[in-house]
């Protein structure tokens, strides 16, 4: 089991959010029913997650100097995260999220990104001390791409194993970006917007991860929501169902996935074993209001576990 350390590039949010009945139409009001507030943001959802589940992990990110931004910085702290590479922004606000929340656990979500954006390649270079000791990069794209680009290519030269969360997909994402990444995770409608194709069934999918395979990367994992995952390599899929709960908030569950896959994976885990942990974590957390709030640690996944009678 590898203790080097696991690094996470991305954005950091409050997250505003709004329980609703159903989530309105264009031009539609809607009379919510509660209203809280939540540390989120992909990338630091996904690097709680892996902390709040053994790992030791750093966080590269900006925030604004806010109210928000300090909140949030101490939230990452609280839980464990390493953020020596946290930067502050000046001029840009700390990056916002409104999200609705139906009542089925499903959202719709707005992201002012703020400082998020003035995330830079030089605040990565900064953190070149600790790239040179880490063993895995995990990203995504609620950062600039240019930066994303750059943390990848320097992840390759130092021969980080590169884990690539294209969310939320860009109109156009280059297959040279794609190419930098060892593992790609995509949801259903961003796989879509990948290889613009459309997916009907299981089949489009395997045949559009496939295609991405073609760029050079080692393993596409689709996660498809309550159906659970499916993992596209050149010789073999790997599908594994969702854990059955009920679902009271799904936000940040793809985060969670992303985190506990990135971890387990980094831990010297098989794919699919490494899959099975990270569905079980983000069928937890759907159970919870809330992103960062929601993450379990180690030790809930372990008693789920074995109170499901689960195997992993």
């Amino acid at each position: 089991m590898s203790n080097r350390p696991i690094l996470v590039i991305g954005s950091i949010n409050m997250d505003l959010v709004i329980k609703s009945s159903f989530i309105p139409k264009p031009g539609e009001t809607v009379i919510g029913e509660s209203f809280y507030r939540a540390c989120g943001g992909k990338g630091a959802n996904q690097a709680v997650t892996i902390s709040k589940l053994g790992g030791n992990c750093y966080f590269i990110g900006k925030i604004g100097s806010d109210s928000f931004g300090a909140e949030l910085r101490e939230n990452l702290i609280k839980n464990g995260v390493i953020i020596d590479y946290l930067t502050e922004d000046d001029l840009e606000p700390s990056g916002i999220a409104f999200i609705i929340v139906d009542k089925k656990g499903e959202n719709s979500i707005v992201v002012a990104p703020g400082a998020n954006m003035k995330l830079k390649r030089e605040d990565v270079e900064r953190a070149l001390p600790i790239i040179l000791q880490a063993g895995t990069l995990l990203i995504q794209l609620e950062i600039p791409i240019e930066t994303v680009e750059f943390s990848l290519s320097l992840a390759k030269k130092y021969n980080l194993m590169t884990i690539l969360n294209p969310a939320p997909v860009r109109q156009r994402i280059d297959k040279e970006i794609i190419s930098l990444a060892d593992i790609i995770t995509p949801n259903r409608s961003e796989l879509e917007k990948i290889t613009e194709t459309e997916l009907k069934d299981d089949g489009d999918i395997i045949k559009a991860g496939k295609k991405i395979l073609e760029y050079g990367v080692k393993w596409v994992i689709v996660t498809l929501g309550s159906r659970g995952v499916i993992g596209i390599g050149k010789d073999r899929e790997i599908f594994i169902p969702a854990i059955e709960v009920s679902p009271i908030d799904t936000t940040g569950a793809g985060d969670v996935f992303n985190g506990a896959l990135t971890l387990r994976i980094s831990q010297g885990e098989s794919l699919e074993k490494a899959m099975r942990f990270a569905v079980i974590c983000a069928g937890i957390s759907v159970t919870r209001k809330g992103a960062q709030s929601s993450i379990p640690t180690l030790e809930e996944v372990n008693n789920f576990i074995e109170k499901e009678g689960i195997e992993v």
